[in-house]
């Protein structure tokens, strides 16, 4: 099963036998993180400064719960579906190496994408199911019919050969078959 990591989708599942299914609500993430930023921002003015130490660790309790009830989403999905190995992407460094608009600015480098991955392994390993690590690169962008690269439209993803996905879709299709990034791989 293969795994793609993001912010406006948290993670989208693709099985072998074409199961899609996706998890966490990247708008509520987004709306709520804005909330908590623009409540710090009024204590602030206020200098309540214990009060904001207390947000921001509201903050982060939500962020976590959100994560363990997404990765608990994930681990089960693979477990319905009898999955053995589960896919992720290894996004080490995606802060540096990332183009973004001062706009995603804020939502990259409050992604909790790492704790997210540690998860969804550590459940995983609890159920027997494996967890593999694959080069993120140009997952989002290769084609898993042709494997021609092209730029995603927004959310949709279209091809020249005519295939039409959810971008989403289409990185989590291509994890599912990429060479791990150790050098363990086995067929998925």
């Amino acid at each position: 099963m293969g795994v793609d990591l993001g912010l406006k989708v948290p993670a989208v599942a693709v099985t072998d036998d074409e199961k899609v299914r996706f998890f966490g609500n990247g708008r509520e993430n987004k709306y709520k993180k804005r909330n908590f930023r623009s409540f710090r921002k009024a204590l602030g003015k206020k200098k309540k400064l214990n009060a904001i130490r207390n947000s921001k660790n509201k903050e982060q309790r939500w962020m976590e719960d959100k994560d363990h009830k997404v990765s608990r989403a994930i681990v089960n999905f693979a477990k319905e579906n009898k999955i053995s190995v589960i896919r992720l992407e290894r996004l080490a460094n995606i802060r540096q190496t990332t183009r973004t608009s001062r706009k995603n600015e804020k939502n990259l480098h409050t992604w909790s994408f790492y704790r997210l991955s540690q998860f969804i392994e550590y459940k995983a390993e609890l159920e027997g199911i494996k967890v593999e690590y694959v080069n993120p690169a140009y997952t989002s962008q290769t084609c898993p019919k042709c494997s021609q690269r092209n730029k995603a439209q927004d959310r949709k993803y279209t091809c020249k050969c005519g295939f039409e996905k959810h971008r989403d879709i289409v990185g989590a299709m291509n994890i599912r078959y990429a060479p791990v990034v150790d050098g363990n791989s086995q067929s998925a």
